[in-house]
């Protein structure tokens, strides 16, 4: 009965994927310790607009998967915001929340880095960077890579396992691709309305 319901909550979740980020390489990896993942995507809106919506600390829940909501903190010094969010996930009957802040640094080159804060986070240590690009083959697309890993200071039953952890956050990582795409294109539309 367990290997049925799994094999139904696997189903469900990977049904979706062939329609969701057709132009997304992603990997997701977990050892029931720490979660590695790393994405390059094609985003179908302008690499400025991806870039904004990124920079809007107190929306990051369309932009990072289980980011449930967030709030900027403040600079704690030069050249870095601190951003609190609350993380939130369901895998069949196991839901979590953990707070979780980051100090968020823009480095040359259209890199971004957010390193996680342990003091202030139930995450023993975590790091993701991202770059957004202006697609080279044309059009007003932009190219989105990310990379990191996070140590959740929490356990995942033996139930749930390594695969059922990982289809899962593929899963998120699609969908959030999607959203960024969605509200790219809104912030870019609201840059091309001409006030009189």
């Amino acid at each position: 009965m367990r290997r049925a319901l799994l094999l139904l909550a696997l189903v469900g979740w990977l049904t979706p994927l062939a329609a969701l980020g057709a132009d997304a390489d992603i990997h997701v990896s977990y050892d029931g310790v720490r979660l590695e993942f790393r994405f390059d995507a094609l985003i179908r809106a302008p690499a400025e607009s991806v870039q904004a919506v990124l920079r809007e600390y107190d929306r990051l829940d369309r932009v990072f998967p289980l980011v449930d909501r967030s709030q900027p903190l403040g600079s704690p010094q030069a050249g870095v915001d601190r951003v609190s969010t609350l993380m939130r996930g369901c895998i069949l009957f196991l839901c979590r929340e953990l707070p979780h802040t980051v100090d968020i640094r823009y480095i040359p080159g259209n890199w971004s880095s957010a390193i996680t804060v342990p003091e202030l986070s139930r995450m023993r240590r975590g790091h993701v960077s991202w770059r957004v690009d202006p697609e080279t083959s044309g059009g007003d697309h932009a190219r989105m890579q990310m990379y990191g890993y996070l140590e959740p200071d929490v356990q995942v039953p033996r139930l749930l396992g390594p695969p059922l952890v990982r289809a899962w956050v593929r899963t998120e990582f699609l969908e959030n691709i999607e959203r960024i795409e969605q509200a790219a294109l809104i912030h870019s539309a609201a840059d091309t309305v001409v006030t009189p």
